[in-house]
């Protein structure tokens, strides 16, 4: 990557013919068939773009088998809980408002019907209970089902709010300003889509004046972050090649380079891009400044090139073309090839060094594309010169052969003899300027918060803020407590220590709220006992806890307690929620609840294990530092060895890293000056600082030899290096930096400080390449520089790619048919077979034995045996049932009246043993579910009858089991309105031919 004048006449005679003038001259005599197989290559790598998936997700930043983000996962099996989606309602006073909590219910019903929303994950107002005591016993009952008419009803669901302490804080403001509506996901991975629906549905509400909504959490940041990527990406990648773009024509005032160097660009950006496509790697977030750094690497080679290219055109007018393009890329082929290796180097450092799967292929792919361009750049620019033949600018030719120099030249000239007239003042200075950065570097701080990702300005900043700031917080930290026997969280020990981590949990600064089986056992045992404020406590009576759920799941959904206990009541999940998640201040908080489960928590029979959002980011977060080093210090070492070797001194290779490691430590002492912390945009700046600056020390130190070597003289070696090579790289700067500085106008934060950083490393590597190593050179002279060498056979261009080749080195579905296919001929009309049914006799009384086999979504078992008795008195009918196991629920006994009188509400008690009481629950409608079952209440009253005015019936298939016929029906409600009061989308009834028995 030079642009030197030819040495001499006799040089050009001792130019090697072997196989690189033989390539090259292939190459210029037979530029179409070039051209066409450099486009077909690139449209046929380029095809496979259209397969590029994004991941922005926090969890990418961990590698999938990593064991915090695999116990994340359990978590999710356990207890379904995602990054959830939060919508904040927002009022100008109090939302405790008709218009407050109806616009709460219509957003709630908006988000239920969305797609990938979790039906039973839905926290609101508007589908949360209350627990509150009457005379007779306990009522669980939504705080509100139907529109809020006046300002009375709006203050009823306000008192029950301030009555109930869990949600205080955690679903409703403090100041009672606003409120939350929280989804869970079903599927994380199409969070995009999720937030994007969700968005246009807000948006495409009329709200009441004075109610605004604001859309955050941690699955919003998810969902946005893609979006938000590809519109800065559109707005970047155009303006870097624009930028860059004019520094070629400002260079050269010619449209062939301009044509050329962004076909190159093309191709290494489009091909890099592709590639991650074809293997399956997604776009990362950091994925977005790949496309700017080879944007500026890619144009580089071809600025040298055509700088070589027309400087001969201007001594050699009479040359041919096509001799021009071949001499030229004899002189160039070396440099690129070296710093194409140096480079490639740099970036596989980062690489092998990083543990975080965006950060690995980030190096990877960056080192992909630099090869691409390496390779366009030395096969198909040549052939396309060829047919292109562009001339040198008349006056610049004059200015050649003249020896003028125009304003960047003598901007060099300048510099070099600074450079010679204070070359020890320019060591000294380094010196100190090393020593200043070393301690510097112990001073970084590590943080990174994920919501900064984005631009103050944008609306999703402005909501977190906003939930943070009346709210207990948008972050989460989960403590999952686990037991050895099933339903081992009713012991009382293991209770008590769950209460006191809690409290201990939210002593902690930034914990702000928390939220656990505690609370509501709390106020349970309060509306049990009168609603009496003291008795706001756990219950000291083991088989009562089981109790209570089981008055609880009377009259509420079995899925109520999804989210804070498993299914057989052996594992519990304590939420804290925070109000900051950077990482230096919740760095203590996950430490010091680490320490506390250690000392004071875990023992024989219970443990707990911290997890959620807050955990995972403290995890790959606190060990960026020490990857970073590592990964910078693996750069060095690479980039150390390929120069040494290159260069054929492992002296050289040193030298070619003075210029980088002190461009890195000044951009230390820049960040701790700056306050500027270590995050994602800002860790990875040293291995690409080291792919890019050490382009800089190796032209330096490949022109300045070879000029040595023919004027035996240090400062006529200066005198042609600087207006010559010390050009070209001035240009290459400009490419460079420039393009990296169209990163500090991203919204994207991170890619905003990684531009600004890597800027800066890149210019003061160019300066120090430009001084500092001439500067040693002069006082030195190193043996690789002034030894008289022979002359030996250089490296081939084959062996040159095959080094490139081996430094990239890095590195079924099954599917089942259900064939089986029922008779669908000669089956029995639907609703004759349930006329059929409805017609067996109930009798006046019956007793019976029933077994529950209760089966959550995600496949965990619950089993309960209970005998039952019903009779008629008169025509009320009386049903009991009493458990019989297991033990902690045994004898509890549940009774309903069912009265004939339509009007007339059931009257149903619940007798608990523990207690030695009964209480009264609420009667319920006939859709809601019994006693903690998918059964309806409506299922237990009809016996397996059916009201036929309520469904659509449908005769699916005849099946035999256990050795009977069963006819298998469907039942659909008729409408909407039918299904919600049934609490059913849909039935299937397995009907005995033989009694008619469901």
């Amino acid at each position: 990557m030079k642009n030197s004048v030819p040495l001499n006449h006799s040089d050009m005679r001792m130019l090697d013919r072997g196989k690189a003038y033989q390539l090259f001259s292939w190459v210029v005599n037979h530029p179409k068939r070039v051209l066409l197989l450099g486009l077909l290559l690139m449209a046929g790598v380029i095809s496979n773009i259209t397969q590029l998936t994004k991941d922005t997700r926090a969890d990418a930043f961990l590698a999938d088998d990593n064991s915090a983000l695999l116990y994340r996962e359990k978590v999710k099996r356990i207890f379904g809980l995602s990054d959830p989606l939060v919508i904040a309602v927002v009022a100008n006073e109090s939302i405790f408002t008709p218009e407050g909590l109806n616009t709460v219910q219509l957003v709630t019903d908006l988000v239920l019907n969305l797609t990938n929303i979790d039906p039973d994950g839905i926290t609101s107002l508007a589908t949360e209970n209350n627990i509150f005591g009457t005379e007779e016993g306990m009522e669980v009952e939504p705080f509100y089902e139907y529109e809020i008419e006046n300002q009375a009803e709006a203050l009823i669901v306000r008192d029950a709010i301030r009555d109930f302490p869990l949600y205080q804080g955690s679903l409703v403001a403090q100041d009672e300003s606003a409120t939350l509506v929280v989804a869970e996901l079903l599927d994380e991975k199409q969070v995009e889509q999720s937030y994007n629906d969700i968005v246009k549905a807000m948006n495409e509400l009329v709200l009441p004046q004075g109610i605004k909504l604001y859309v955050a959490g941690e699955g919003a940041v998810s969902g946005y972050l893609g979006s938000y990527i590809d519109a800065d990406a559109k707005r970047l990648n155009p303006l870097a090649g624009v930028i860059i773009t004019l520094i070629v024509f400002i260079a050269f005032l010619r449209f062939g380079p301009i044509i050329m160097g962004n076909v190159i660009i093309a191709a290494s950006v489009l091909m890099t891009i592709a590639s991650m496509a074809l293997f399956g790697v997604p776009f990362y977030v950091i994925t977005n400044a790949l496309p700017v750094i080879l944007i500026g690497i890619s144009v580089a080679d071809s600025i040298h090139i055509y700088s070589e290219y027309f400087d001969r055109r201007a001594l050699y007018p009479d040359e041919e073309i096509k001799e021009s393009i071949i001499q030229t890329m004899m002189e160039m082929w070396r440099p690129i090839t070296l710093t194409t290796l140096t480079t490639v180097a740099g970036f596989m450092g980062l690489y092998f060094a990083a543990y975080m799967p965006p950060f690995k292929f980030f190096g990877l792919f960056t080192a992909v594309g630099v090869a691409v361009a390496w390779f366009y750049s030395l096969i198909v620019l040549p052939a396309a010169m060829s047919l292109i033949k562009t001339e040198v600018r008349a006056a610049y030719a004059e200015k050649i052969r003249s020896k003028k120099h125009d304003m960047t030249a003598r901007f060099m000239i300048f510099l070099g003899s600074i450079t010679a007239r204070f070359a020890k003042s320019i060591v000294v200075l380094s010196v100190f300027i090393f020593a200043i950065g070393l301690f510097a570097a112990s001073y970084l701080v590590v943080d990174e918060e994920r919501i900064k990702t984005f631009h103050p300005s944008e609306a999703l900043y402005v909501a977190d803020e906003v939930i943070n700031s009346r709210f207990d917080g948008s972050n989460y930290l989960d403590i999952v407590v686990s037991t050895h026997e099933i339903e081992g969280i009713f012991d009382l020990d293991v209770l008590s220590k769950m209460e006191a981590l809690q409290k201990y949990a939210q002593s902690l600064d930034y914990v702000e709220g928390s939220t656990s089986l505690i609370d509501y056992l709390k106020q349970m045992n309060r509306s049990l006992n009168g609603g009496d404020k003291t008795f706001y406590a756990l219950p000291q009576n083991q088989d009562l806890i089981a109790q209570f759920f089981l008055l609880y799941s009377a009259s509420a959904e079995p899925t109520d307690f999804e989210e804070e206990v498993d299914y057989d009541y052996q594992k519990a999940n304590i939420r804290l929620t925070l109000n900051n998640g950077a990482y230096v201040n919740t760095k203590e908080v996950v430490e010091r609840l680490q320490q506390y489960l250690n000392t004071q928590f875990n023992d024989d029979k219970v443990s707990a294990t911290l997890t959620g959002r807050v955990t995972l980011n403290y995890h790959w977060i606190k060990d960026l530092g020490e990857s970073h080093f590592f990964g910078m210090g693996i750069a060095l070492f690479l980039v150390l060895l390929v120069s040494s070797f290159l260069l054929k001194s492992t002296v050289a290779g040193f030298y070619t890293l003075i210029p980088v490691a002190m461009s890195i430590l000044l951009v230390y002492s820049s960040m701790v000056l700056l306050s500027i912390s270590l995050g994602i945009g800002t860790s990875m700046f040293a291995a690409v600082a080291i792919g890019l600056g050490v382009d800089f020390s190796i032209h330096t130190i490949e022109r300045m030899r070879a000029l040595y070597q023919v004027e035996q003289d240090m400062k006529k070696t200066f005198a042609r290096f600087y207006p010559s090579t010390g050009r070209a790289l001035l240009f290459n700067l400009l490419a460079i930096s420039l393009g990296f500085g169209v990163l500090i106008s991203s919204k994207v934060v991170p890619l905003n400080n990684f531009g600004a950083i890597v800027a800066i490393s890149v210019v003061t590597s160019f300066l120090f390449s430009l001084t500092l190593l001439p500067a040693l050179i002069m006082l030195f002279k190193p043996k690789f520089i002034v030894q008289k060498r022979e002359a030996k056979p250089g490296m081939g261009l084959t062996t040159a790619a095959s080094l490139l080749a081996i430094s990239l080195i890095g590195s079924g579905l099954f599917y089942t048919y259900d064939a089986s296919a029922g008779d669908v001929a000669n089956l029995p009309e639907a609703n004759w077979v349930v006329e059929q049914v409805n017609k067996v006799p109930e009798g006046r009384q019956s007793s019976s034995h029933l077994s529950m086999t209760l089966v959550d979504r995600r496949g965990k078992v619950r089993q309960r045996e209970t005998v039952s008795f019903r009779q008629y008195v008169g025509l009320e009918k009386q049903t009991v049932l009493y458990y019989v196991s297991p033990r902690n629920v045994k004898n509890t006994a549940f009774l309903i009246h069912d009265f004939a009188e339509s009007e007339r509400d059931d009257d149903q008690w619940l007798y608990l043993p523990a207690l030695r009481k009964a209480r009264r629950i609420s009667a319920s409608d006939r859709g809601d579910y019994f006693l903690g079952t998918d059964f309806s209440y409506e299922d237990i009253k009809k016996e397996g009858k059916f009201e036929m005015a309520d469904f659509s019936f449908k005769t699916l298939a005849t099946e035999t089991v256990a050795g009977k016929e069963l006819i298998k029906l469907e039942a659909t409600p008729i409408d909407k309105k039918t299904a919600k009061e049934l609490g059913y989308g849909r039935q299937v009834i397995w009907v005995d031919r033989s009694n008619w028995i469901v």
